[in-house]
């Protein structure tokens, strides 16, 4: 079953103020009657939240009391189940995919509302636009997808109807696997893309979704509701995206109440507050804080891995949970490295087009490096432009991984050996998501290192901003444990049931 070709293209009514399309998506509800141009959003029980992205776009929604959002959580359920019954999984694979890279195409209509879309709400210039969403494209492909199934279940008919699973004390058994009706997911919007991805996965394992963006990035989830809408409405129809206040409580219990499962993507702030919001006996599935590390071995070229490092440090404005911040290297090779790594930035920034600072990263900036300058010996500043604040290396001090996040700000640090690098990794144990690194001598241990302190990924540098899309998030499996399984114990004989 299929909509409306590429050529329909998004919803043209937005009603996003500053934004180029709607960043909303929500089956169920009747939309609001347009609020007052000078009155805007009237304050409490207005039908409008309003609210401004990470770049300063103005954008207002429906408001979601209780009543509201009870309303669209049920029509999500009904449709996911509905989609369950008319789409198997590859339908749904098919049907995902096209809707998700069409987003990246930029002769689609889509996908020109991708792009601008991301130019609006992040400030970003039209190049890294395009190409995060192309990057991120690779990871949505319906070949990609039906991988990752497969890689995760094994068999991915148990998405479908039941298979045989190994029997016990000689009697069969049967084993069956499906994401609850509804999923409640808690969006953050410090990577664009990513909330699509999140998506993605609820969609594969069958589930209807409720999602909170982010305010700073609230639109590219929605967007991507309506392009899956366009081309298979019911599977459209069980997708609600929507962002609401932090502060908004009936908004809040109503979704938890309902959802079968709550996956939070954010600081450990935003996982307490929603933990605190979720009935006991619903699972809350963390992504907590995450930070990249890099390392340089001592056989390592240090120019060729100052260049590839910097590819990894200025994807999405280092935003990511991937982005190394940290550069561990021998004592011998930390100046040498920092200043290959200063030449690489810079060359970095004139070819590239980067997306302003903010005020607040501004003043940041300005504050890191004044505390730099007067560390003396212990730290060095190293910038060429630091009128401009393009990128920032610092040299020196007492190696540590703990750094902010920052745009194009990375620490170098000289290290005795692994063994110094295991005792770092230590201290922020499961928060290193990628580990990248250059050269091999020392490489096994340092795997060794990485899997006892809980690192996510291992990769060589220039790598890390974009991983597998079967790799281990957080650790963890994508799909699995958005999964609830069902064992059928048989009186006799074994097979497939659908």
């Amino acid at each position: 079953m299929t909509g409306a070709s590429d050529a329909s293209g998004p919803h043209p009514e937005t009603h996003g103020d500053d934004l180029p399309v709607r960043p909303w998506h929500l089956p169920g509800l009747e939309t609001p009657s347009e609020p007052e141009a000078a009155g805007g959003d009237a304050g409490r029980g207005s039908p409008w939240h309003r609210a401004e992205t990470a770049g300063g776009a103005s954008f207002r929604v429906p408001a979601l009391d209780g009543e509201r959002m009870a309303s669209v959580a049920a029509a999500v359920r009904n449709a996911s189940r509905a989609a369950r019954r008319e789409r198997d999984l590859d339908a749904v694979i098919e049907a995902v995919s096209r809707a998700a890279t069409r987003l990246a195409d930029p002769d689609s209509p889509w996908g020109r509302s991708a792009e601008a879309l991301l130019r609006a709400e992040l400030g970003w210039p039209a190049a890294p636009a395009r190409e995060t969403l192309r990057r991120m494209a690779d990871g949505w492909t319906a070949g990609t997808l039906g991988d990752l199934v497969e890689a995760e279940l094994g068999d991915p008919g148990l998405l479908d109807g039941y298979g045989p699973a190994p029997a016990r004390d000689g009697s069969p058994r049967m084993r069956r696997a499906a994401g609850p009706p509804l999923l409640l997911q808690v969006q953050a919007g410090n990577v664009p893309g990513v909330g699509v991805t999140g998506v993605i996965r609820g969609l594969l394992v069958r589930s209807g979704l409720l999602v909170r963006p982010s305010r700073s990035e609230p639109g590219l989830a929605a967007l991507f509701a309506r392009s899956l809408a366009d081309l298979a409405p019911e599977l459209g129809r069980s997708v609600a995206v929507c962002w609401w206040p932090s502060e908004g409580e009936p908004a809040w219990r109503s979704a938890a109440r309902r959802a079968g499962k709550v996956v939070v993507y954010g600081g450990d702030d935003a996982v307490r507050r929603i933990r605190a919001r979720v009935p006991g006996d619903t699972e809350l599935v963390p992504y907590g804080p995450r930070l990249g590390v890099a390392v340089m071995l001592p056989d390592a070229s240090v120019r060729r891995a100052a260049r590839r490092l910097a590819e990894d440090v200025c994807a999405y404005e280092q935003r990511g949970c991937v982005s190394p911040r940290v550069l561990l290297t021998p004592r011998t090779l930390r100046d040498p490295a920092a200043r290959a790594l200063e030449k690489a930035l810079s060359t970095w920034v004139k070819e590239n087009e980067t997306a302003p600072l903010s005020p607040d990263e501004a003043a940041d900036l300005r504050q890191l490096r004044g505390r730099a300058e007067f560390a003396g010996e212990g730290e060095a500043r190293l910038v060429s432009d630091p009128g401009e604040l393009r990128w920032t290396v610092l040299a020196g001090g007492e190696p540590s991984l703990r750094s902010r996040a920052l745009p194009r700000v990375v620490r170098v640090h000289g290290v005795a050996g692994i063994g110094e690098v295991r005792r770092l990794l230590a201290t922020l144990e499961g928060r290193v998501q990628a580990l990248a690194y250059a050269g091999r001598e020392g490489l096994r241990e340092l795997a060794d290192a990485a899997a006892v302190t809980g690192v996510s990924r291992l990769c060589p540098v220039g790598s890390a901003a974009w991983p597998p899309a079967d790799w281990r998030h957080d650790g963890r499996h994508q799909l699995l444990p958005l999964l609830r399984w069902t064992d059928w114990e048989l009186p006799g004989g074994e097979g497939r049931d659908g």
